[in-house]
């Protein structure tokens, strides 16, 4: 029997059918109405699925797996020739097929688009997929990946387009004769076949050359290696890169935690925007390939990007695997030291991660010949923690080991690594993480257990906090929320997740709450409109209480007097008084926050005698205590000073404000004169949390008077920056963190401290 008529024979067995490009063509086959069986050492997900759909499935390689029925038997080049299954095969006369075979004769029937490269094959091959299958081209994929959006690794079409995964690493893509072609790189790499680089461009030649006339290659044009495979191809090619000499090229990237944005050039024109879900300057030229792939099939670049944007990406490749305490957890397949450099790259799309590093190395073949490569390869990492190699199908090589990677990257400076045992390592993790960490587990190998692990941990974490909202929703009357995004609740629009919001309904709610808490042992703070708050990125490890119900903004006029609840808001309130002819806020227009937070700060105190403190008019407060008992405190009892109030410990619930009668015309213009001066002098129109730093007690100068002196308005972090306006406020230019801030208040500290002597306090509230 002839191998080219494989697919006339309907009882077929893969060896190692769990395998990722294995199982593809399997579940293909399975819906084609094929009998599929296959066998694997260890169980899987892919291996359910597959024995759902009908397959049969053998745990482990045995020869009794090889029915009397099977009429071919398929292997991949994982597979060696003393299985027991090969020698079974071979011992009845069985037909043995590469992997490559199979996928040959149906890829070749139809208009095939094979992707391949060195890097990046399966995000570009499961992009093009995504955007063919949402345009309704309805094609036929088999990825090297799984994609949630694909619902695999693998589709069986109606269409009559295929996309394929094309495997460089044994040649095995030669069996393909493709009609559209994408190369997205070409490096040295799989010694365990290739031996020089010569070979390996030669081999991607011959590749190009198997495209059908009347197709077309899309390529990498920034790529030297690829520069030379296309010396031998003559057909039609189209070229991206980053470079404006590429047909193809990206214009005002911007990148921004998963989001990645870029204009598209193709021809000299300008095409529009592109949005994407995928992190790393790697992901543009991904897109481009596919935005290439999907013009040259007929579609509009319009239609195109409004698929594009929703791509959330394949597995594994800078998979988000889990987010537990302000802790990310990524999961990615590098294992080549261009891949190690293109994830650290885009991990740096998070401002102020702490990134640890976990990596398996990949074959004893790999790992000797780029052990320099690899030392440097982990540059801009935190911390290391390596693991013994993966062997894969390959033998040990004397003297290779984990420890020359370990070298190799101390001599290149980095300082903390660590070798553990791949069972020791979700443990020493889950010791070491902090709040605002990047955990980010690579590898090929086996090493997706421990990852496979530390998200089981970390969603356990979550857990635990999702039980204590539940309870609290039993108790509590009021608004409980779970994750709010503290930059959605401050000023400053910077912060991460909390645990649990509470909007408590009225008092005796508010004091329910305070006594679950505090027999759960739960952290609680309470916020106003979170206008002299700096959040965390890693956000609250407990609960954040906001008096934010209407039971709290009550308001009642008698004379010159105001009863009013602490939620109520500050602007709102200058805005009534100064309507009403009640003299005494007009000086604190544009302060953002609530009543309750401008007493607890003593908001006003400007150095200037013309602009009041909120102390100086207040008559009395109501306040509760941390376990729930009330009390009414008059104006004496306050020990009101600059930006302070005595207050710590205690929640404000209402107070009363004694005013003056004055002329309403007068009040409003005045208002309208002091909102004048601060805009003057101050950023009003950016994020910020207001003047970061304490004016120093008996000092000659402010503290924006010193900072100014010393030429820092205008430095910046990150995305925040010192105000050029008023050099005591920071402000979020777009994208601060909390450790850009931090980062520019150290700055400010060392210096004042050099040129005057003086210790600066914060002023902000950090939480």
């Amino acid at each position: 029997m002839k191998n080219k008529a494989l697919l006339k024979n309907k009882n077929i067995h893969f060896a190692g059918i769990g395998g990722i490009g294995m199982s593809g063509i399997a579940l293909v086959l399975l819906e084609m109405g094929y009998n599929v069986s296959g066998s694997d050492v260890e169980p899987s997900a892919i291996t359910d699925k597959l024995k759902t759909m009908g397959a049969g499935i053998f745990g482990g390689h045995a020869a009794s797996n090889i029915k009397s029925d099977t009429q071919v038997l398929v292997y991949s080049s994982s597979i060696s020739d003393d299985n027991p299954e090969m020698k079974e095969a071979r011992r009845r006369n069985i037909v043995i097929a590469h992997r490559s075979e199979i996928l040959g004769e149906l890829f070749n029937a139809r208009i095939g688009i094979a992707v391949t490269g060195t890097h990046g094959k399966t995000t570009t091959s499961s992009l093009i997929s995504f955007i063919l299958k949402k345009s309704g081209l309805d094609p036929t994929v088999v990825v090297g990946g799984e994609v949630d959006s694909l619902n695999g690794n693998a589709v069986l079409g109606k269409g009559a387009h295929m996309v394929a995964e094309a495997d460089e690493s044994d040649s095995s893509f030669l069996r393909l004769k493709p009609f559209y072609a994408v190369i997205t790189n070409v490096e040295m790499e799989h010694l365990d076949h290739f031996k020089t680089l010569k070979s390996v461009r030669d081999a991607y030649g011959a590749f190009a050359r198997n495209i059908k006339k009347g197709g077309a290659l899309f390529y990498n044009s920034e790529d030297e290696n690829m520069k030379k495979v296309l010396k031998s191809y003559n057909g039609r090619t189209r070229g991206f890169g980053f470079s404006a000499k590429a047909y193809a090229h990206p214009l005002n990237i911007e990148m921004k935690g998963f989001n990645t944005t870029f204009d598209c050039v193709c021809g000299g024109k300008l095409l529009g925007n592109v949005s994407l879900k995928i992190p790393g300057r790697h992901n543009v030229l991904n897109a481009l390939a596919a935005i290439l792939v999907g013009l040259e099939l007929g579609l509009k670049f319009e239609e195109i990007t409004a698929v594009m944007k929703d791509f959330e990406g394949a597995k594994r490749r800078f998979q988000m695997r889990a987010e537990s305490n302000g802790v990310m957890l990524i999961e990615d397949y590098a294992h080549h030291p261009t891949e190690i450099r293109s994830v650290i790259a885009a991990s740096r799309n998070w401002d102020g991660k702490r990134l640890v590093a976990v990596f398996q190395p990949h074959r004893y073949s790999r790992t000797k010949f780029f052990a320099d490569a690899f030392g440097k390869s982990f540059a801009g990492v935190d911390k290391l923690i390596l693991t013994d190699i993966y062997a894969a199908s390959e033998k040990p090589i004397k003297g290779v080991s984990v420890k020359c990677l370990y070298d190799k990257a101390k001599k290149n400076g980095l300082k903390d690594i660590a070798i553990l045992r791949k069972e020791l390592i979700p443990d020493h993790i889950m010791k070491l993480k902090r709040p605002g960490d990047m955990i980010i587990v690579m590898g090929a190998g086996n090493i997706k257990k421990v990852a496979d692990e530390l998200c089981q941990r970390f969603l356990s974490e979550q857990s635990a906090g999702c039980n204590m909202v539940k309870k609290l929703r039993q108790v509590v009357k009021g608004k409980v929320k779970a994750g709010e995004r503290l930059s959605a609740h401050t000023s400053f629009k910077i912060g991460g997740a909390v645990n649990g919001w509470i909007e408590p309904k009225d008092i005796q709610d508010l004091k329910t709450a305070l006594s679950f808490l505090n027999k759960n042992k739960t952290p609680f703070f309470i916020i106003g409109n979170g206008s002299n708050i700096l959040a965390k990125d890693e956000g609250f490890n407990g609960v954040l209480i906001h008096l934010g119900s209407e039971f709290f903004k009550t308001i009642k006029f008698t004379g010159a007097r105001i009863r009013v609840g602490a939620g109520f808001s500050l602007p709102k309130l200058v805005n009534i008084c100064c309507a009403k002819g009640l003299s005494g806020l007009e000086s604190l227009v544009g302060i953002p926050g609530t009543i309750g937070g401008a007493i607890y700060m003593n908001a006003g105190g400007w150095t200037n005698p013309i602009f009041r403190n909120m102390g100086e008019l207040v008559d009395s407060i109501k306040v509760m205590d941390a376990r729930g008992k009330v009390r009414t405190l008059r104006s004496g009892d306050i020990k009101f000073g600059y930006r302070y109030s005595g207050l710590e410990g205690s929640i404000i619930l209402e107070a009363v404000l004694k005013m003056n009668k004055a002329d309403s015309d007068v009040l409003v213009s005045s208002a309208s004169h002091f909102l004048k001066m601060k805009r003057e002098k101050q950023t009003l129109d950016m994020p910020s949390a207001g003047c970061v730093f304490k004016n120093p007690p008996d000092s000659q100068f402010t503290c924006g008077q010193m900072i100014d002196t010393l030429g820092l308005k205008g430095r910046r972090c990150g995305g925040a920056e010192i105000s050029t306006k008023h050099a005591n406020f920071i402000v979020n230019r777009g994208g601060a963190t909390c450790r850009d801030v931090l980062g520019l208040a150290d700055i400010v500290k060392k210096r004042v401290k050099e040129n005057y002597g003086l210790d600066l306090e914060m002023e902000v509230k950090i939480i």
